[in-house]
């Protein structure tokens, strides 16, 4: 088995240390928290790292959700050095390249990769071609950014895949009569207002800011909040050798093999036009021939199809999710992969290295849990009225993230330094710009 110190394995229960002298050979020191996994095991996870907190929540939303957790124990401490996030899938192409197998993983647009300087390599492709050749499922252990496969094994009850089903909603219509573009932004604003905290993805929350996999959970959940609002959305689906920039990767930069996003019908007072919502794109609704354009490919395959269309392969069979338990499932997966990526050492999206500053923001800055830190901007002509705003780029709805207080310096007859105090309200890292206005010279 790849990595003999690595273990898959359900979430049993997550607890801390007392501060009462145990005997028990599993009990953690202070500063540990324990992670007891269903087969027996349990680890450490020590609280001391930076990672841990985000590793921790990682491993409690994987246990609530019933999802396997993919850990490495250093088997002399029984701490945890590494957590993942496997995923249950089925294997579909495999595509011989020049350093790597590229892998189809059935369900999943994002493209993965099997890389030859693997020492499992011979393994791992074997286990791969053999769930291939048996049409089962298996739990597949992928790093978060690259998307480097380094673990596979059968399921634990080596169920068969699911038989996909053919529908004839393909030609159908996507959505029932036009809306007023104004409910477009409605129902825009209705699904991007659930968007999660990138820095703490829990309860019921759309992963948007984890751009890399998911959409068809994301667009199925959008469809259902819309639905229940009142309208009824399609979905289109776009094919093809897709590559998007996003801030929301820490390389900038996400590839898919196709992609998925609810649509609706708007009437545009020169007839009905097709609109697409698709919060980890773009900031508003969009025309569809707008939405394809961003993907890379000149010449994509695009498909309407009705918004109960859970999951549909490129050749056109489709699966249904009436009861939204495998969306469920989808959704709570790439929470715990935003999880992880944002208690690596790159931190929560968005990632300043992906777009330049706007106008007006003088610095970009980052500020750990609880903190408070000084900035200060000099060369400022002191006949100027320069209003400062403190805003987070850390998207984390629900409270407060910062406060910011702003001192002055004359520095000489005509130039000022502005000296800004920033403090950070959370208990997460928090991004921001440091925003100026000129109100008067």
């Amino acid at each position: 088995m790849p990595r003999s110190n690595a273990l898959v394995d359900e979430v049993r229960g997550i607890g801390r240390p007392l501060g009462i002298a145990s005997k028990a050979a599993d009990a953690a020191p202070p500063g540990m928290a324990t992670v007891a996994f269903a087969g027996g095991v349990n680890a450490r996870l020590d609280m001391s790292q930076d990672h841990a907190p985000g590793w921790l929540a990682a491993l409690e939303q994987m246990r609530s959700a019933g999802l396997n957790a993919y850990v490495e124990i250093d088997p002399g401490t029984a701490e945890i050095t590494r957590v993942l996030c496997p995923v249950e899938v089925g294997v579909g192409a495999m595509e011989e390249r020049d350093d790597a197998v590229e892998v189809e993983l059935v369900v999943s647009h994002a493209r993965h990769w099997l890389r030859r300087d693997n020492p499992d390599f011979e393994e791992l492709r074997a286990l791969l071609e053999a769930a291939r050749a048996g049409d089962t499922l298996v739990l597949v252990t992928e790093t978060i950014d690259q998307h480097e496969i380094i673990d596979v094994r059968p399921t634990p009850k080596a169920v068969p895949r699911p038989a996909d089903e053919q529908a004839a909603t393909d030609s159908g219509p996507t959505a029932d009569a036009p809306v007023a573009f104004s409910v477009a932004q409605q129902m825009f604003d209705l699904v991007n207002g659930r968007v999660c905290c990138s820095a703490g993805p829990g309860g019921s929350c759309i992963p948007f800011t984890f751009p890399d996999d998911g959409c068809w959970g994301r667009a199925h959940e959008m469809c259902r909040l819309m639905q229940a609002a009142g309208t009824q959305p399609g979905k289109v689906w776009i094919y093809g050798n897709l590559h998007v920039v996003s801030a929301n990767k820490p390389d900038c930069n996400v590839y898919w093999g196709w992609h998925v996003a609810p649509t609706l019908s708007v009437n545009t007072g020169s007839g009905p036009q097709t609109y697409v919502v698709d919060p980890a794109l773009f900031p508003g609704p969009v025309t569809q021939p707008v939405w394809a354009s961003v993907q890379g490919d000149p010449n994509p395959a695009l498909v309407p199809t009705g918004a109960d269309v859970f999951h549909r392969s490129f050749s056109g069979a489709v699966v249904f999710d009436p009861t939204y338990s495998q969306t469920n499932s989808v959704l709570a997966t790439y929470r715990a992969q935003l999880q992880l990526r944002s208690a690596s050492s790159d931190g929560p999206p968005p990632y300043l290295n992906c777009e330049p500053n706007p106008p007006r923001v003088q610095w970009r800055g980052t500020i750990g849990p609880g903190a408070t830190r000084r900035w200060f901007t000099f060369g400022w002509p002191a006949t100027w009225h320069v209003l400062w705003t403190i805003m987070p780029t850390s998207i984390c709805p629900g409270a407060p993230q910062l406060s910011w207080k702003v001192a002055v310096e004359r520095a000489s007859a005509t130039q000022c330094t502005y000296w800004i105090t920033v403090k950070n309200q959370t208990s997460r890292t928090v991004r921001f710009e440091g925003r100026y206005d000129v109100l008067s010279k």
